[in-house]
């Protein structure tokens, strides 16, 4: 996503969206006629790329139809769409998998993604970026990818208890992202400009971003089955609770946009962090005597929290890159949130499974096994959230 809204900022944000839209709706149509998992996978790899052309050049999109001055108010708006559709795609996704097995699920997206390339044209023709003749950063982009793959099958080799293998690509990952930061400090038009991370504010407000998206993501990980196993909803009911956190989320991003007009981002970015924290840490909290009310009460406050946080996070973002690299500050949102988001998928879910192992083994019933790992996960889930309100905090106070 970080190559992609700089191949947006660099040739037109507009250009590479279409062409985004239209290799994602290539790699849908090849999913869904996909007969089995090995050609699943390099079809799931084209859409993943399609969908990342679109996704980097979105926000830098929706900011360039309106003045400078409404940036935090569209930023808001455009947050709180992004979360409404994690809200109701897990949903539509169900109920097709129902009615027409997985391959509805992929199919279903192919005339959206086709009717937003055909109204795309509305969108203004925005002026590709002056190269002066300087090469586009291929050498950077290749080191990049390398170096966020390699962090990504690093932790999951790790979660599987693979250590060599994890320990072979981590060095190759570090080897990577050590010739990425050598070959940006000398290229003419970089992919990514590291003097911008010279700003403490600008490299902690990153920095949390991965923090704050990983506590956040715990949710996703282990609600589902306590819902489901533990406390006796059935799936409909247990995705009507999960759906409240993205809806509360979807409220608090509108929310948020107009509150930065009036309050800094590290204030509102503080405040998401801290609103989080507190409702990850009750979410730990719930029980199998907990009514539906108090598990869609706790999924709603964390997801408030995260609202607010992202939005104050992409308006931080966006100021502290130029207007003319929109496009890498849609990207590295998008980077820096999936980096957090792989990081809680292996390392919480390694935990979790450590944890619960531990207390079955010491002869504790597996329900309350499951409690008590889940109640950590959450806790630590939960600090990090804190930390991070703490250290927005300072960020404000030291404006």
């Amino acid at each position: 996503m970080l190559v992609a809204g700089k191949l947006g900022d660099r040739y037109g944000r507009r250009r590479i969206f279409k062409i985004g839209l239209t290799v994602s709706c290539v790699g849908l149509a090849a999913c869904s006629m996909a007969p089995n998992f090995e050609l699943l996978l390099p079809a799931r790899v084209a859409q993943g790329l399609g969908t990342a052309l679109a996704i980097a050049c979105g926000p830098a999109l929706a900011t360039s139809l309106y003045p400078e001055s409404e940036r935090p108010r569209i930023i808001g708006y455009y947050a709180a769409m992004f979360a409404a559709a994690g809200a109701v795609g897990p949903v539509v996704g169900g109920v097709l998998t129902d009615a027409f097995g997985w391959q509805g699920v992929f199919w279903f997206r192919i005339p959206l993604a086709g009717l937003v390339l055909a109204l795309s044209w509305l969108l203004p023709q925005d002026k590709p970026q002056t190269s002066n003749g300087k090469p586009f950063d291929i050498l950077g982009a290749l080191l990049l990818v390398i170096a966020l793959i390699s962090l990504a099958a690093t932790l999951s080799l790790v979660r599987r208890g693979e250590g060599t293998a994890a320990l072979v690509i981590a060095l190759i990952g570090i080897a990577a992202a050590a010739g990425f930061i050598r070959t940006e400090r000398r290229a003419p038009d970089p992919v990514l400009r590291l003097d911008a991370f010279r700003s403490p504010r600008f490299a902690l407000l990153n920095a949390l971003n991965i923090v704050v998206s990983s506590a956040s993501f715990t949710p996703l990980l282990f609600t589902p089955f306590f819902l489901t196993r533990y406390a006796g909803f059935d799936a409909a009911t247990g995705g009507l609770a999960l759906a409240s956190g993205a809806v509360g989320t979807t409220i608090a991003a509108a929310m948020a946009g107009r509150m930065l007009k009036a309050m800094s981002s590290q204030s509102v970015a503080a405040l998401g962090a801290a609103t989080a924290a507190a409702g990850l840490i009750l979410i730990g909290q719930v029980n199998g005597a907990s009514s539906l009310a108090e598990v869609i009460a706790t999924l709603a406050l964390a997801g408030i929290g995260l609202g607010f946080f992202q939005t104050a996070y992409l308006d931080g973002v966006t100021a502290g890159l130029p207007e003319s690299e929109r496009g890498v500050a849609g990207g590295l949102a998008m980077a820096t949130r999936t980096i957090g988001v792989v990081a809680a998928a292996s390392m919480l879910t390694l935990l979790f499974g450590e944890t619960e192992s531990s207390a079955l083994a010491a002869g504790v019933g597996p329900e309350q096994a499951f409690s008590q790992a889940y109640a950590l996960a959450f806790a630590i889930a939960a600090t990090a959230a804190a930390a991070g309100a703490i250290l927005a905090w300072t960020m404000r106070r030291s404006t």
